[in-house]
């Protein structure tokens, strides 16, 4: 094995495919294209890489007591 290391991930973008960003399972981040302006959310688990073009909410209309 390669000892437990998390492999990264090279996040692209949906619009125009320029490389933005690499991550790892766990990370979530919000980027904008710096060549098309592109708006796109980042979310990295261990099934993959999940891109929206909306932003990343965490818990939306919930609230704790």
């Amino acid at each position: 094995g390669n000892g437990g290391r998390l492999t990264m991930k090279f996040v692209m973008c949906p619009k125009c495919g320029k490389r933005l960003c690499k991550g790892e399972a766990g990370t979530k981040v919000e980027i904008e294209c710096p060549k098309c302006g592109e708006f796109a959310s980042v979310i990295i688990d261990d099934d993959g890489m999940h891109i929206s073009k909306k932003p990343i909410e965490d818990k939306p209309l919930r609230q704790r007591a």
